[in-house]
């Protein structure tokens, strides 16, 4: 092991782990790493397994009750910040046994050949891989991409660096259980950092039984930018729709009422979207790029809308619904590369 990587923290959420964290925290200590653990609410049942942890050397930071994998991160960063003025990086392990010593060790010498990164050792999914764990990462891979323009191959390792010039931002990112690795994700292009994979090995222990994480529940948690461009969309459109109805009922000429309507509802649209999806991006020349999307999004879409009937078996009607989905689509992928890509 480099001697550089022995300023490094091991840092090791566990909420009611077993004799595997023994092992492992002996391990690394052995390599000359400096380990620091958060109990996360396994009280007095578990307290052996850290106490044997402690006469091998770790740190143990204790949650009284059970906070959740992201809160157990941010308090071991926290911790490790007072107590290593030294650290050069932060390596997050699970405790279950699916990190090999080795990987964390080739992790932790990714980051130091890349700062300002942040390292994931990235599964290669191959072999026996359970269904939950196969399906949940290419689901959430994808989606991922979608909502921030970043291909990575695993979303959901939890072996990961972080430099240290992140790790007070770290403590500020939102989430505390599993959606809060996903938001750390969802925030590298506000934190200027870039992402570099390391490949590691696949290990699954009983079929993945001891993972706590949910594919329902907590992808729910995970794809909330997604759900918050549709409501975004959706609140814009009944605006626009409201109002141009109230505004004809008025007497005012159906032209005017559009333009009004569509006026009003693409600044509902944009404020959502700038503060709410993207997180307040964008600069001051957000506005103007916002707006010249969507008057080449509107001209696309009527031309598209008069010319397909024409080549195509459908109605005007009908064919204006894959138009305006496909749209939707790429004026997403547009506004979160171009219009809100910085902060």
């Amino acid at each position: 092991m480099l001697d550089e990587l022995k300023k490094a923290v091991v840092l090791i959420p566990a909420y009611q782990p077993d004799e595997r964290l023994i092992e492992l925290t002996g391990k690394l200590i052995g390599e000359g790493f400096r380990v620091l653990l958060v109990d996360d609410g396994g009280k007095e049942k578990y307290a052996g397994i850290f106490d044997a942890c402690r006469k091998l050397g770790a740190e143990v930071a204790v949650h009284a009750v059970n906070q959740g994998k992201g809160r157990a991160l941010k308090t071991g960063i926290n911790q490790a910040l007072l107590l290593y003025k030294d650290l050069n990086c932060i390596i997050t392990a699970d405790s279950d046994g699916q990190h090999t010593v080795e990987d964390i060790i080739r992790v932790g010498e990714a980051a130091l050949q890349h700062p300002d990164t942040l390292i994931l050792g990235s599964r290669e999914f191959t072999g026996e891989v359970p269904f939950k764990s196969r399906w949940g990462n290419r689901i959430t891979r994808f989606v991922y991409r979608l909502a921030s323009g970043i291909a990575v191959r695993d979303t959901q390792t939890g072996l990961r660096a972080l430099p240290p010039s992140s790790l007070e931002q770290m403590i500020e990112i939102e989430g505390e259980r599993y959606e809060y690795e996903m938001n750390v994700l969802l925030r590298l292009r506000d934190m200027n950092l870039g992402v570099y994979e390391v490949p590691i090995e696949t290990i699954y222990i009983n079929d993945n039984a001891g993972s706590h994480f949910n594919p329902v529940k907590d992808a729910i948690r995970i794809y909330k930018v997604i759900f918050r461009y549709l409501f975004s969309s959706i609140a814009s459109f009944v605006v626009d729709y409201v109002l141009y109805w109230l505004l004809l009922s008025l007497s005012l000429a159906p032209v005017l009422a559009y333009a009004l309507a569509r006026l009003v509802s693409s600044q509902v649209n944009y404020r959502l979207n700038r503060y709410t999806v993207f997180g307040g991006r964008g600069g001051k020349y957000a506005m103007v790029k916002y707006y010249a999307l969507v008057i080449v999004q509107g001209v696309i879409g009527a031309l598209l809308v008069q010319f397909l009937p024409t080549v195509l078996p459908v109605s005007a009607a009908v064919i204006k619904i894959p138009v305006d989905i496909i749209l939707f689509v790429i004026s997403f992928v547009i506004q979160r590369d171009f219009v809100f890509n910085k902060a």
